[in-house]
């Protein structure tokens, strides 16, 4: 099985177990997948990755807010890297596996436009992206609720900061929507 971690942070030969900077809930871990796709959305650190796979497995990228493919991974690069982890454990999420231990890197692959890249996975058919303006009015009632109850359980209004400003510019009514 090949297992992939991508990183914004170039030249790296040992992967060192480490607590995901957003997902505090996460155990300090290094953390891989199998899927290459999967991995380059993982590229870029951000407060959310808005990824899902369909009934029959598909992995995709759903755009919760207009352009969000686009402004999140234009112009951006990361090292996308082939690893070799001792041992692994499985995770909730699917094709994510963690290791407690340093994992040891075998290859690294510079990916100059995580953007471009995403779009030839699309290409390929080993990713579907869902833009924001194909969502049906259901997926985004979901979406715009979904935002407004992490928003209110982690009361960002009085927790002013980047992730606060983030929820507050790319999810204007989930933001209102969580201060009612």
């Amino acid at each position: 099985m090949v297992y992939y971690h991508a990183s914004p942070t170039a030249d790296i030969s040992v992967l060192e177990p480490r607590k995901p900077i957003y997902f505090s809930e996460k155990p300090s871990a290094v953390y891989l997948c199998t899927l290459r796709p999967m991995a380059l959305l993982y590229g870029v650190q951000n407060f959310e990755y808005t990824y899902g796979y369909t009934r029959d497995g598909q992995i995709y990228f759903e755009e919760f807010w207009p352009g969000a493919l686009k402004a999140l991974y234009q112009g951006k690069s990361a090292s996308l890297y082939i690893c070799a982890p001792e041992e692994t454990e499985t995770t909730r999420i699917p094709n994510e596996y963690l290791s407690r231990k340093p994992v040891r890197i075998l290859s690294q692959e510079r990916i100059p436009d995580l953007y471009q890249a995403l779009l030839e996975e699309a290409e390929k058919n080993t990713i579907r992206i869902f833009r924001h303006e194909e969502l049906s009015s259901e997926v985004l009632s979901r979406i715009r609720k979904m935002v407004a109850r992490e928003i209110r359980e982690q009361r960002l209004w009085e927790r002013p900061g980047a992730m606060a400003e983030y929820m507050r510019l790319h999810y204007p009514d989930s933001w209102e929507d969580a201060q009612k």
